[in-house]
């Protein structure tokens, strides 16, 4: 299989990560870098695949730290939160 080549783009505005993008070349070649980011990413997305799993997390968390209403927690968390807040939430995981 022959290698595969991706381009990416940092606007002028991404200083920041061109200069960590400089400074981890240093170390570790940038391919490397992108390839363990993915692997990490891809085994991190294997661990939350049910939306169920975290809906019920999420729910805990809230009951746990007293910002749900003890009413509203009966029901499921999925029948609660709309696809806005699910988008948040994924965004976190």
């Amino acid at each position: 299989m022959p290698n595969a080549k991706f381009t990416i783009s940092l606007l002028p505005s991404d200083q920041d990560l061109i200069r960590f993008i400089d400074e981890k070349k240093k170390t570790q070649s940038f391919s490397a870098y992108i390839r363990d980011l993915i692997r990490e990413d891809m085994s991190r997305n294997q661990e939350i695949s049910n939306l169920e799993q975290i809906y019920e997390y999420v729910e805990k968390r809230l009951h746990e730290s007293g910002f749900a209403i003890k009413d509203a927690t009966e029901g499921k968390m999925k029948e609660i939160v709309d696809e806005v807040d699910k988008e948040l939430i994924m965004n976190l995981f």
